[in-house]
């Protein structure tokens, strides 16, 4: 219910008060700690903090104000968390438990999200009314659609039990998605399909039949009928021109994205070629800003992570997250229903992180890392009883 409250205190707050509970729940099931951190996925967790880490130091030397890289590191710090979360709760046997609570917060802000749409409440942009439900935001709603449309999406068409429950979560995501008008996740949801009838499905031929037969009319026909549509017509008629004097009216969302890619990728190459701005800065940037002069999330994680931490970092940020999913797409190859769902769920939220703010959606930074740290446990557990044969 904070998620949409922006101020310094929530900003701050909600993750030292998270962090906090997980870490009592951590020292009670202290024993588990020691076996997290046998999994090469929390290893690479690590990694992957120790990067953004350094990048914290370089944003000192920058001058750069450095409660935002805190607050930034503190959503990381979040992540790991919900990690060991996730990794203890599995290890002790309350997986069905956890994906049950997990199932019925994804379908509270989908059924609140609908619901919104038809009594028309949710945020009205450029006269169109986009839902926001409980998450309080277009965005975090919309994100979290598309990770459940392919999460639950995909495992529907692998679990015979439930198959029927899947399924429809996965419809009402897909509806979720169109209602909430966001171009960049339509592309994203697109893009997931394609991914998996070409590399992750065993009967390419019947899939792709399947996707064009059924998913494509279902797509356009929302299309026509809820805001992504006026969404489509909006960015086609206004283009991308960025050539625009100081007050001028942007006339589309996709206009003022890459007039703050174009100013944030000229200030990077101006001062912060090599070392990058550092983690968490791209608000303390020289790009687009509210007239009070707030900063913006450049709404697209790949060139904010770029520009926050040069091309050198940004490549060992860019391997461990490939070394991360290792463990899940082999558990996917092998039939995995839970592993195969978060494997395309993330391929997903990676597409529709190119023109959006995504990685730290609570779409992401809670329901995929918990989830990850459960299949964590699942694939420790396994190699125990091979090891016990």
């Amino acid at each position: 219910m904070t998620i949409s409250i922006d101020n310094q205190v929530l900003r701050l707050g909600v993750p030292v008060l998270l962090l906090s509970l997980i870490l009592i729940f951590i020292l009670i099931n202290k024993k588990a700690l020691s076996l997290v951190s046998k999994t090469s996925s929390f290893k690479y967790y690590i990694a992957i903090t120790i990067t953004l880490s350094f990048s914290v130091v370089i944003a000192y030397f920058n001058n750069m104000p450095l409660g935002s890289s805190i607050s930034a590191m503190l959503k990381v710090f979040l992540m790991g968390g919900f990690f060991v979360l996730g990794f203890i709760l599995a290890l002790y046997g309350k997986l069905k438990v956890s994906l049950f609570i997990i199932t019925s917060s994804v379908l509270w802000h989908l059924l609140a999200g609908i619901s919104g749409y038809f009594l028309g409440i949710g945020d009205d942009i450029h006269g169109v009314l986009r839902p926001t439900g409980i998450a309080g935001k277009v965005n975090v709603l919309a994100n979290l659609a598309l990770f459940s449309a392919v999460f639950y999406g995909a495992r529907g068409f692998l679990e015979k039990q439930n198959r029927f429950a899947l399924l429809t979560i996965m419809f009402m995501s897909l509806c979720m998605i169109f209602f909430s008008g966001t171009l960049k996740n339509v592309i994203a949801l697109f893009g997931a399909v394609a991914v998996y009838a070409f590399l992750g499905s065993n009967r390419k031929f019947l899939t792709i039949s399947v996707f064009l037969a059924l998913f494509v009319p279902v797509s356009i026909g929302l299309a026509l009928y809820t805001p992504i549509g006026d969404r489509i017509i909006e960015a086609f008629v206004a283009g991308i021109d960025v050539e625009v004097e100081e007050g001028q009216k942007l006339e589309s969302s996709l206009q003022w994205r890459v007039l703050h890619w174009k100013l944030l990728f000229d200030d990077w190459l101006a001062r912060f070629f090599w070392q990058g701005a550092g983690f968490g800065q791209v608000g303390n940037m020289n790009a687009l800003k509210t007239e009070s002069g707030v900063g913006f999330v450049a709404h697209s994680d790949w060139l904010q992570f770029w520009v926050e931490l040069g091309p050198v970092l940004f490549i060992f940020f860019i391997y461990f997250h490939f070394k991360l999913l290792r463990p899940v797409y082999k558990m996917a190859r092998e039939g995995d229903s839970l592993a195969f769902g978060l494997f395309f769920a993330f391929i997903a939220q990676v597409i529709a992180m190119l023109a959006g703010p995504v990685y730290f959606s609570v779409s992401f930074f809670y329901y995929f890392w918990l989830l990850l740290g459960m299949l964590a446990a699942k694939e420790f557990r396994d190699n125990q009883l091979v090891k016990a044969k």
